[in-house]
């Protein structure tokens, strides 16, 4: 029986998945300008992809990696694919890109929020599976995504809970795409739909 129990390298991954919050508080405070915020996000998404080409090719940029992260990372990205840090580089350049700014601060505390909860509860409590994730894991991810909304209400709130509800739906399933981006762009895209159909 494999031990589904919450591992330190797991609680610090989820950490620096919280700590992604400062991308739609920057969005929200420091780098208020849609171009500002892209160009911020383009330098470091450029330095991601550089940063991950470099682990794969230079061995001291590998020793670093090795003492610092590898504990941290998938086997997916130690076997030299993209880190998660880069794909939510990308997933929050494409979400401020392509929607409003309220919906695309909510569709990336979501990716933030929903998915550290998700994947912390789900790991620990889950128990009704859903593939690799969970029910109580994609229940928590949701509750927290509602409760962001209900605090926080940069978007109506029947529009936020349909966007929790896709963020959390996509989040679960076995897609082939990394749910740094796909959280973010399926909430996006779900609410800006709703926001544009009249009621």
């Amino acid at each position: 029986m494999t031990d589904s129990r919450v591992t330190i390298p797991e609680i610090g991954r989820k950490l620096i998945h919280f700590f992604n919050l400062v991308i739609p508080i920057s969005y929200l405070t420091w780098l208020p300008e849609k171009f500002d915020a892209l160009a911020v996000l383009g330098g470091f998404t450029i330095l991601g992809f550089s940063l991950d080409l470099a682990r794969t090719r230079v061995p001291a940029v590998q020793s670093i990696f090795a003492k610092f992260f590898d504990s941290m990372m998938r086997d997916h990205e130690l076997s030299g694919k993209l880190t998660g840090a880069t794909w939510v580089m990308v997933g929050a350049f494409l979400t401020i890109l392509l929607f409003p700014k309220p919906i695309a601060v909510t569709a990336l505390v979501f990716m933030s929020l929903g998915d550290t909860f998700a994947g912390l509860i789900g790991k620990q409590f889950g128990k009704i599976k859903i593939g690799e994730k969970s029910l109580e894991g994609s229940m928590s991810g949701f509750a927290v995504c509602v409760l962001f909304v209900r605090i926080f209400p940069f978007v109506p709130f029947h529009i936020g809970i349909i966007g929790a509800a896709a963020a959390m739906i996509v989040e679960a399933l076995p897609l082939p795409f990394d749910d740094n981006v796909t959280i973010s762009i399926a909430s996006g895209t779900i609410m800006t739909l709703i926001s544009n159909c009249p009621i």
